[in-house]
């Protein structure tokens, strides 16, 4: 239900500039020890996570990015490590050269942030999502608000969840129009990224990138998800997708070619992957729908070294008896990762019968309404 990112932190190079001398001046009411206040970011060079004592409500901290960088300032009010914080307060801004000042009376979550043309662009983007940020907390508020019966009730969960993919379309819509109308800003590059995963590489990500100005393409983190967009082309709807072969549970190759001549579901999960896991009786309803009507399943995990039990548990105990499953049993480092692209799971390609990708990480009701379209 929570699944909506707002701002995705990366882990791509940033702009080839100057260095980035920064200072942050915080006054978050009148907290004082044990608070402690925190900053973590991301750059080529690796992460960082600095501290900093609190004062009547005040903390600094000072530093310097080869590159603007995005970042997060978090408090944590009653002091701990904000390592083990499950939802700690905090607020995103970028690190860039200047002051950057932060004030709110209470808590970062309800901070200003003033200082520098990024953050203020950051700053923009942000007024743009406030109305979402609002529909999504009434959501929330619908589902934690509901008895047991009711999250136990298929079709009051289904409710609440097409409510969240209607959300996460209306912050679609929100990121390209703010792509669109800032072409010059380093924000406009950190919300495209995102997107060249799960959009059509020829018909959204390539336009919106090549309207971005020639300094934002020609940067270090431009020229990233310019390789990034030649990768996902060859993954684009329409296209081939990529043959490879891998050990069944006996241990036998099975080639994605095998499975020519039917619609194949490619779904790349793992034992250890718990959205994985939630998904997995959405996939198994959709297979026994349309399995008579040439659709089928190629399950494909990305389980860790000497974890073949657990793999083949995960199958039965989650009832994935029914369709072929392989894995090298690599992690991360099976072969597939890099050949589609992969960034997180689950994620899934839909092939129709001549293995040509039609449809990209359908889950709950859209893949049953994309194989309703196809074979009913």
């Amino acid at each position: 239900m929570r699944k909506i990112a707002l701002m995705a932190m990366t882990a791509l190079p940033m702009l080839a500039v100057a260095q980035e001398d920064f200072t942050i001046s915080a006054k978050i009411g009148k907290l004082n020890a044990p608070a402690k206040a925190y900053l973590s970011y991301r750059t080529a060079a690796g992460a960082t996570l600095d501290s900093a004592d609190v004062k009547d409500g005040t903390f600094k901290f000072h530093g310097s990015v080869a590159e603007p960088a995005q970042a997060l300032v978090l408090l944590a009010h009653e002091g701990g490590d904000i390592r083990q914080m499950e939802d700690p307060d905090r607020v995103a801004i970028y690190l860039e050269k200047g002051a950057i000042k932060i004030t709110a009376a209470d808590s970062l979550a309800k901070a200003s942030v003033d200082g520098g043309t990024i953050n203020k662009d950051f700053a923009t983007y942000n007024e743009r999502l406030t109305p979402l940020h609002t529909k999504m907390g009434e959501l929330m508020a619908r589902y934690t608000a509901s008895s047991d019966e009711q999250k136990q009730d298929p079709a009051f969960v289904q409710e609440l969840q097409a409510e969240a993919m209607s959300l996460q379309e209306e912050q679609r819509n929100i990121d390209f129009q703010y792509i669109e109308d800032h072409p010059a800003s380093v924000v406009s590059l950190d919300l495209l990224h995102p997107y060249v995963e799960s959009e059509s590489a020829t018909e959204v990500i390539e336009p919106a990138f090549n309207a971005l100005s020639a300094a934002l393409k020609n940067s270090d983190k431009g020229k990233a998800i310019s390789e990034q967009l030649e990768t996902a082309k060859r993954l684009d709807i329409g296209a081939i997708a990529p043959e490879f072969s891998q050990p069944d549970t006996a241990g036998n190759s099975i080639a994605l070619s095998s499975l020519r001549g039917k619609y194949v579901l490619v779904d790349f999960w793992a034992s250890w992957c718990v959205p994985c896991r939630q998904e997995n009786p959405n996939v198994v309803a959709a297979y026994h729908t349309f399995k008579d009507k040439d659709f089928t399943v190629f399950g494909v995990s990305l389980d860790r070294p000497g974890a073949k039990e657990a793999w083949l548990k995960a199958i039965h105990d989650d009832g994935l008896q029914d369709w072929p499953h392989v894995s090298e049993l690599k992690w991360w480092q099976t072969s597939v990762v890099e050949q589609y692209a992969i960034q997180g799971i689950p994620a899934n390609f839909l092939l129709d019968p001549e293995g040509r990708i039609i449809a990209k990480n359908l889950r709950g009701e859209d893949l049953h309404a994309k194989l309703a379209e196809l074979l009913d």
